[in-house]
């Protein structure tokens, strides 16, 4: 038969097998139980008693860490949204158009969008939104857009929001 030449190398490693298997449970002696250490008794002493006539000082507590004031959630208005969106649609309108946002500042992103472009298409301003004396669109509160070209196919339109200051919680940026 075919496994005869490895019936020895078989018989060998069973051996093998059985061999590490007894050494291994022979060698390790039975665990043994230690008593624990006796526990030391210690004389309980009294607690003295409080008189409830004598007044206790107790120690002051800690004032409180010096924290600033909690900042007011800032609550973003329906319409300024919807004048975000507005803004976006004018845009993408534009890139649908030109294959491409427009570039440059406000008052030069809107000269291309109200027609100083090269095909003389007017496309804006949104519906319901100004221009300054400077042709800047404005906001929801009255001040200018800020329009960061991302790619040619992103542009990146922050609000400086309620509060009329850019870079501020209240910011409403959208891509």
């Amino acid at each position: 038969m075919k496994l005869r030449p490895f019936l020895p190398v078989a018989c060998a490693g069973l051996l093998a097998v059985i061999a590490v298997a007894y050494w291994m449970l022979s060698s390790n002696p039975a665990p043994i139980a230690v008593a624990p250490p006796p526990a030391t008794q210690v004389a309980a002493t009294p607690e003295p008693a409080l008189d409830p006539s004598v007044p206790v000082a107790l120690p002051a507590p800690e004032p409180p860490p010096d924290l600033p004031p909690p900042k007011p959630r800032v609550v973003i208005s329906p319409e300024a949204l919807k004048d975000m969106d507005n803004v976006q649609f004018m845009l993408r309108d534009f890139r649908s158009r030109f294959g491409g946002n427009p570039t440059g500042t406000n008052a030069e992103i809107m000269k291309e969008v109200m027609g100083q472009n090269r095909f003389q298409a007017r496309l804006g301003p949104p519906e319901g939104q100004e221009i300054n004396a400077q042709g800047e669109l404005l906001d929801h509160w009255g001040s200018a857009y800020f329009f960061h070209q991302l790619s040619a196919n992103e542009m990146e339109i922050r609000s400086a929001g309620p509060d009329k200051s850019m870079y501020t919680a209240d910011d409403i940026l959208v891509k």
